[in-house]
């Protein structure tokens, strides 16, 4: 999906949901209205009712609880099946002669719900009225009005978290996109190259002048071989990628010695280091160094590790590969003083197909599966793998397996 095409989708939501959420408000709020004036008018209607029947008594005479089951019965026939605080207050005086509830004279004073009231039908002096005052959680007219708004607000909370997520996926989804095709032109790119030197090989092999000189044949056939070897590694590191997305994937374990693993490893790069006037180092303290783990994936670990640290070490590499052990676990790290890593990388180090930008280095080959690999062996293994790094600070990544085998484990991260 195009950039422009999703700020339009996004723009478009928003006011979508902005419109949506502003038509609900103003429905609500004409629903309070009309509830209040249905309420106000039922109370009305039986309010005169029950002030028609009170005026043909006497003041004097009239008990007021009879009152209180007047109006009662005379707000069910309204549609209203309510009790509210019922009083008799005259306001000339500030008096209260009735309250069906004492203590709540002050809310009745203040009440909106208040009838003038004319004992024996004679106009007093003094301003008799008739009071009622409703629980502000009785008013059910207010209160389903409510609950529509609060259920609307969900619905449409509910609709803004699926639009949020199905926006994230589509976004992860371009990058995992992306990262794809940089990956698919990479492995082309990576291909390409030896097939056309073995190409190129054979053409030279079918050359009569060659043939006979068999330093040159015998040349010409290393190349091939090495070439073919290449591309077989590199097919094989993307299928063992793609089989480790199974977590039942099955592992040779065998009783290794890591110091005599992670030696081997280092001695590969010994000449390729050296040529390129840096070092790499070997410090191998543990002990006992016995582990029970795949040879073959531990040391392909272990490789991509160091080979990570010399590519991304701008001048002369200066590596250090230790190991470490305890009573617990056996510990393998691998040290350079490169270019580093970014903390918004370093969230996503291990992702498939996910590669750091190197900056003004260009020319540093990958696939972005390195250290997905990587990751997966150490959880294959039950282990952890750790990242410390800074920018132009170099890093180090700390691979810790286990010693007895745990059933389960997890990849842990930590950053600096």
């Amino acid at each position: 999906m195009k950039r422009s095409l999703l700020a339009i989708l996004i723009t478009v939501f928003a006011l979508a949901a902005t419109s949506l959420v502003l038509i609900q408000i103003n429905q609500t709020r004409q629903s309070f209205s009309i509830s209040d004036n249905m309420f106000n008018t039922a109370v009305g209607n039986a309010m005169d009712r029950v002030i028609d029947e009170t005026a043909q008594y006497q003041f004097s005479i009239f008990r007021f609880q009879t009152l209180d089951s007047l109006i009662a019965d005379a707000l069910i026939e309204s549609g209203i099946d309510l009790d509210p605080v019922v009083g008799i207050y005259d306001a000339s005086n500030d008096e209260f002669y009735y309250c069906s509830s004492p203590g709540m004279e002050n809310r009745l004073r203040t009440s909106p719900y208040k009838y003038s009231f004319h004992p024996s039908g004679v106009i007093s002096h003094n301003q008799y009225y008739i009071a009622l005052a409703f629980s502000s959680t009785a008013l059910f007219l207010r209160q389903n009005s409510h609950l529509y708004l609060y259920m609307n607000i969900f619905l449409i909370v509910i609709i803004v978290l699926l639009f949020i997520i199905s926006l994230v996926i589509i976004v992860n989804q371009r990058k995992v996109d992306e990262m794809k095709t940089t990956f698919v032109n990479n492995m082309t790119h990576e291909i390409k190259t030896p097939i056309a030197t073995i190409g190129l090989a054979c053409e030279m092999l079918k050359d009569p002048s060659v043939t006979p000189d068999q330093d040159s044949r015998q040349n010409y056939i290393n190349i091939i071989a090495d070439e073919n070897r290449r591309m077989r590694t590199l097919i094989e590191t993307i299928l063992q990628s793609a089989r480790m997305t199974d977590r039942r994937y099955p592992l040779n374990r065998q009783p290794t010695d890591i110091n005599a693993l992670v030696a081997d490893v280092v001695q590969r790069f010994t000449v390729a280091v050296h040529s390129a006037g840096g070092t790499i180092e070997a410090r191998l303290d543990a002990s006992p160094a016995t582990l029970s783990i795949d040879p073959l994936h531990i040391a392909n670990m272990v490789y991509n590790l160091v080979d990570n640290a010399v590519k991304y070490s701008p001048s002369a590499p200066h590596v250090i590969v230790a190991t470490q052990s305890d009573g617990r676990s056996i510990t393998v790290s691998v040290t350079d003083h490169g270019i580093g890593i970014a903390r918004a990388d370093q969230r996503r180090i291990f992702d498939r197909f996910y590669r750091v930008s190197t900056g003004d280095v260009h020319n540093v080959k990958g696939f972005g599966i390195g250290l997905d690999y990587v990751a997966r062996v150490v959880r294959l293994h039950g282990g952890r793998i750790a990242l410390h790094s800074a920018p132009g600070r170099g890093s180090t990544f700390t691979v810790t397996l286990p010693r007895p085998r745990p059933k389960t484990g997890k990849i842990s991260r930590f950053f600096l």
